[in-house]
């Protein structure tokens, strides 16, 4: 396949350091020529996914001209004269952040419209980042800095939270280069979470849960086509049975997808509120994984002086076709102490008098 070429190009609008418009004459592998293609062109700039040491993403809420609401961000901003990507990444990961990374990992460079121009977005992923000093950004818009986990920053892409598709695109490239090249691609460590309200859409269904669970998502997933609904959220199931308790062909799950407020349930899915919870979540990957996963989440809880109090979830941050990729939520409460009883103290033995007779007798004795 051969490139097009540019005969010429001409500037019809310079309106200042961040915009100039060009008209190209485009000459075709064919032959043909375009005299009139407009070329955009804009600074090239860089994207940052920060990630600190305690494994938690720094990102930003903030609102931007072109998008109704807010938007979830990565660190970004255009490369000075002068600089190479990398330096840019650094000074702006600093300046919006106050932070500094140990590792900084390029994750590429990507044009935002082949055929058009405008810019080439530089990707990087900083490990170890750690705050040295105060923000000093001087961005128009309104920020605010979160830490996200790892599960919170899945659900948000999943959620199309990030509303320029090249942040969904670093997040995406940043998460599969964490699931590639971590030093293990074992569970995380538990830890406590809220599960939200959620309005859901479900199907419940009886039996094994390899069988259930394809089962009830897809008339789920078919019931969602026909009432052209768009899931709002990843996909979640509920598992009422522990299958070393209960016969295989009783086990109880629902298999739920986040939906709309304005949703109606009919036929065999239900639409219904789940109470948002106080829990213990963890992440695994792998079936295999699954048993060791429960065991610990319910280890760890009680471990850490709670119980659980109710039907444990699974939410399924992979996609079909991918290697499973979950988040176990374990309902939890404060466990109890046990009552303690008081022991009445024994009351100290009265003596027993001396008798006479035994005092004249010993007296006797010494005498002797």
């Amino acid at each position: 396949m051969e490139n097009w070429k540019t005969l010429s190009r001409q500037t019809i609008l310079d309106h200042s350091k961040f915009l100039r418009v060009e008209d190209h004459a485009v000459e075709l592998p064919d032959g043909r020529v375009i005299p009139n293609w407009c070329w955009i062109v804009t600074p090239d700039y860089i994207n940052v996914v920060a990630v600190t040491p305690a494994e938690r993403f720094l990102v930003f809420r903030q609102v931007k001209y072109a998008i109704q609401g807010t938007t979830l961000a990565p660190i970004g901003g255009y490369i000075e004269p002068g600089e190479t990507p990398l330096e840019s990444a650094k000074r702006e990961l600093l300046e919006e952040t106050g932070c500094i990374a140990t590792e900084w990992i390029d994750l590429g460079s990507f044009w935002v419209d082949p055929n058009r121009g405008v810019a080439i977005g530089n990707f990087f992923l900083a490990r170890g980042a750690r705050r040295v000093r105060a923000r000093d950004a001087d961005d128009l818009e309104e920020q605010e800095l979160l830490l996200l986990t790892r599960a919170e920053v899945e659900t948000a892409v999943a959620r199309g939270e990030f509303k320029v598709v090249a942040w969904q695109a670093i997040m995406a490239l940043s998460l599969l280069y964490l699931d590639r090249n971590s030093k293990s691609k074992e569970d995380k460590m538990p830890e406590f979470k809220h599960f939200p309200t959620t309005r859901v859409a479900c199907v419940t269904e009886v039996g094994a849960f390899s069988e259930a669970i394809p089962r009830g998502f897809q008339k789920l997933f078919a019931w969602l086509g026909a009432q052209n609904l768009q899931p709002l959220g990843p996909s979640f199931g509920i598992y009422h049975d522990d299958p070393a308790k209960v016969p295989v062909e009783k086990l109880r799950s629902e298999l739920c997808v986040p939906v709309a407020p304005g949703a109606q349930g009919s036929g065999e899915v239900q639409v219904k509120e789940i109470a948002g919870f106080d829990a213990a979540a963890i992440v695994y990957q792998g079936d295999a994984n699954i048993t060791r996963a429960y065991n610990e989440v319910y280890d760890w809880l009680r471990a850490q002086g709670y119980r659980d109090a109710g039907s444990p979830i699974e939410m399924y941050l992979s996609m079909p076709g991918e290697e499973l990729r979950a988040e176990i939520f374990v309902p939890i409460v404060k466990a109890a102490k046990p009552a303690v009883k008081k022991v009445a103290a024994k009351k100290p033995a009265k003596k027993k008098p001396v008798k006479k007779t035994v005092k004249k007798a010993a007296k006797k004795r010494a005498k002797k």
